[in-house]
């Protein structure tokens, strides 16, 4: 295979490639093989898949390309482009004119720019998730009653930000981040709503038994998250292993009414909040020296 047909970031910066840092899909194997068939084996990235997936990177290695299709240029502040496809025989296609209001690529071929829909959103919905549950559990240990501070917090930071950093995240096709922010945005919405929406006339508080039934449902998605996110990282499923912990305890102690049960929940809670935010800090520290510093 000729040594053209490699990745748009090959001999760049390694952060400009959206792969990995706690967010690595299987699927990445492939695509990493399919678009640097020549080079892969120099990508750190593609090593790191590697020893996560190798009957992957064996399947995908032996497998026959696709049909030759005209690459797409992905960039970052505007800046990037990759070579266009050759077809079977080895030969080059013929360049055909930039379209009205793109410009000529470096290989040929129209690039247009994508600089806002390429930085990562995983850090937003992190902090967002961290910093929430951290309050939230502070209050379940009884440092401060459940003020508008909280309910301030779990609509806009917890609720609007990680519903926003799902949606970037579903624009650059991550399935696992786009439904862990989206799901979990909303839940802070709803939990608000549960609590506002009485106080202001709005419905009647919720039972006893609702409520636990609420926790337990939010408890086993957090457990079923946990087994997608063990490929991604042990950081990243230690987080939805404190998130089902977090819920079950919530749950039992709403359903027992045993006071301990909310604080160990509550510090469960802190402690998830930690790792979220930890994750949330790499990753934009990584992002902004440019090389990995702490892990993800």
């Amino acid at each position: 295979m000729t040594d053209e047909i490699i990745c748009p970031f090959y001999g760049q910066d390694e952060d400009w490639c959206d792969v990995g840092c706690g967010y690595i899909s299987p699927s990445d194997v492939r695509q990493i093989i399919r678009h640097c068939r020549a080079h892969h084996h120099d990508c750190r990235k593609f090593q790191e898949l590697a020893v996560r997936y190798p009957e992957r990177v064996a399947a995908a290695a032996s497998s026959p390309l696709p049909a030759p299709v005209r690459s797409v240029a992905v960039m970052r502040d505007g800046l990037a482009g990759a070579p266009a496809a050759l077809d079977p025989s080895g030969e080059k296609p013929p360049t055909p004119p930039p379209e009205p209001g793109r410009a000529a690529g470096p290989h040929g071929g129209a690039v247009l720019s994508l600089a806002a829909t390429t930085a990562n959103p995983a850090p937003l919905g992190l902090f967002g998730l961290g910093m929430t549950v951290m309050l939230f559990g502070l209050q379940q240990t009884g440092h401060f009653a459940l003020d508008p501070l909280v309910s301030a917090v779990g609509l806009f930071y917890g609720g609007l930000a990680q519903i926003v950093g799902g949606i970037l995240a579903w624009k650059r096709n991550h399935v696992f981040a786009a439904t862990a922010f989206t799901s979990y945005g909303l839940f802070w919405l709803t939990l608000v709503g549960l609590m506002v929406f009485p106080r202001a006339g709005i419905g009647q508080a919720p039972s006893s038994l609702a409520m636990v039934s609420y926790l337990i449902l939010w408890g086993l998605f957090s457990g079923v998250m946990f087994f997608a996110a063990l490929p991604l990282g042990r950081i990243i499923a230690a987080v939805f292993v404190c998130l089902a912990a977090f819920f079950l305890l919530l749950s039992l102690g709403e359903a027992l009414i045993v006071p301990a049960l909310h604080h160990g929940a509550g510090w469960v809670g802190v402690g998830c909040g930690l790792l979220a935010g930890y994750l949330g800090f790499a990753q934009v520290l990584n992002d902004v020296y440019g090389r990995r510093i702490f892990p993800c």
